[in-house]
């Protein structure tokens, strides 16, 4: 997808700086209206649906409490923050979208997104609309498992935009017009444009904070039924996880694998937090990293993850080599020691370097001026530091965000060494569906700037229901006992999140 510097078409410059937020809504109502007239014209032209959209500044709110605030409204929510420089885009409601499977799938979408813009009608000023959205870890979702309501590719315009660059806050109403719309269909003008305009009240800080929510206590269908439910499951069981490290291990060994991460998931019942809770907490415990939510019917996805795909700002891209873990220390004489020892570990030298030279050969296909430091650097969360390189490009025209992330996506930081050959490996041994686990969420705009983020650190909730995923990087001389700690180290910020620390009775 081409950078579209010139933006989607814009009929007027909404006036900055003004107070109020009825003024706000007003202004974006307002401009609904004016770009809805002129879209209708051009979709009867083409013959086809066309997006409108409206922006204008509005007062900086807590992203949060946005997100929890349309908790009732039963559309979808979605949430990427940066706490610790102030940045985060919350979107309500489906203006717009694009799903697609199989390993085209982010091309599939970004070239539907690129298309929706080419075709846009606008009124205000900034970036205009942005798209947000996510993709699984593999091409495709099993129907039957409880990612059934997460398609493989996702790309949405939310009907409402809320976006903090740190410096200031701008709001975006967007709605889908037909050619020939008579407000009478569930799909026409009028019900896409008064949607847009009843989450406009979302703006109104007179609704005050939103108090975070529990999830509803419904019993699962096992209770039902009056079967045994164990509170925690581990998937695959400790036990049989150690020795699919090993068995992974001897393949790098035996030379069928460079490098290969696998999963383990643990499943909590009981769980009494809901998502903004939890989102507050992961937000107090890792402001350096970014919080995610995608919320779809009675499912919600989300973590705290520190690992960037690629950042994308005026063309110039930013991502990062991640692999290679160890805990944080009790004091600071402990932490440099444990840091300098990962440093200097062979074990996670390799797997760190794996991962870079992956990347560095992504970028080269789709970037110019490639950079990268020689020897990794130290990423310290506050439980868990990792080995970090981060890389730098310029993106080559006209290719776009979505393009280079096909080609990044997945990473062997998440995947493996060689890439097919390790995905193979995972999908014949691993034994649960990773549905977005390891997969890819964040936005992007109409400018061609947008962030995309690995999602690991990470839980889908459904009721009181909570599954938490955490995976290691399997080289040559993995130890099984040590490779179980490094997954319990990145369970711990979602089990303390949820309140759920069943979640690490198999961890010392």
């Amino acid at each position: 997808m081409a950078p579209n510097h010139d933006g989607p078409r814009s009929m007027a410059t909404t006036p900055t700086g003004f107070r109020g937020v009825d003024v706000a809504v007003g202004r974006l109502v307002e401009g609904l209206g004016m770009a809805s007239a002129a879209g209708r014209r051009v979709a009867a032209r083409l013959g086809r649906p066309v997006l409108v959209w409206a922006s204008a500044t509005v007062p900086t709110l807590d992203p949060i409490a946005l997100f929890q605030r349309a908790a009732g409204l039963g559309v979808e929510r979605l949430l990427w923050a940066r706490p610790a420089d102030g940045r985060s885009i919350v979107g309500i409601g489906t203006a717009w979208e694009a799903t697609a499977e199989g390993p085209a799938r982010l091309g599939a979408v970004g070239d539907a997104w690129r298309r929706c813009l080419a075709e846009a009608v606008g009124v205000g000023c900034g970036a205009g609309p942005a798209a947000m959205g996510g993709f699984a870890f593999a091409p495709r979702v099993d129907p039957r498992s409880a990612w059934r309501a997460f398609p493989a590719g996702w790309l949405l315009v939310p009907s409402l935009v809320v976006r903090a660059t740190g410096a200031g806050s701008e709001a975006v109403l967007s709605a889908l017009v037909p050619p020939h719309g008579d407000g009478t269909s569930p799909h026409s003008d009028n019900s896409s444009l008064h949607g847009a305009v009843h989450l406009a009240a979302l703006l109104d800080p007179q609704e005050g904070p939103a108090r975070p929510q529990p999830l509803q206590t419904v019993p699962y269908p096992e209770q039902k039924t009056g079967m045994t439910v164990p509170p925690v499951v581990e998937i695959p069981p400790a036990s049989e996880w150690k020795a699919l490290v090993a068995r992974a291990a001897a393949a790098v060994r035996d030379g069928a694998l460079r490098k290969v991460v696998l999963a383990r998931t643990v499943r909590v019942d009981g769980v009494t937090i809901g998502p903004a809770t939890a989102l507050q907490r992961l937000r107090t415990a890792y402001p350096g990293c970014v919080l995610f939510a995608v919320a779809r019917g009675d499912l919600c996805f989300l973590g705290a993850t520190p690992e960037r795909l690629l950042r994308v700002r005026d063309g110039v891209v930013s991502t990062g080599a991640l692999a290679g873990s160890a805990p944080r220390g009790a004091t600071p004489e402990e932490d440099d020691y444990l840091g300098e020892v990962l440093l200097a570990s062979p074990k996670d030298r390799l797997e760190h370097a794996l991962v870079v030279e992956a990347v560095r050969d992504a970028m080269a296909a789709a970037c110019d001026d490639v950079v990268a430091p020689p020897t990794p650097v130290l990423l310290r969360v506050s439980n868990v530091q990792h080995l970090y390189t981060p890389l730098r490009g310029h993106l080559r025209a006209p290719l776009g965000m979505l393009d280079l992330a096909s080609l990044l996506h997945p990473t062997p930081a998440v995947g493996g060494v060689p890439r097919e050959a390790a995905l193979e490996w995972i999908a014949r041994h691993e034994g649960f569906e990773r549905g977005w686990y390891a997969g890819v969420v964040g936005w992007l705009d109409a400018t061609g700037d947008g962030e995309l983020s690995v999602a690991i650190r990470c839980a889908l909730l459904h009721d009181r229901r909570a599954t938490l995923f955490a995976g290691c990087g399997i080289v040559s001389d993995s130890d099984p006992e040590a490779e179980y700690a490094e997954s319990c180290l990145k369970l711990r910020p979602l089990a303390e999140a949820l309140d759920a620390p069943a979640a690490l009775h198999g961890c010392r």
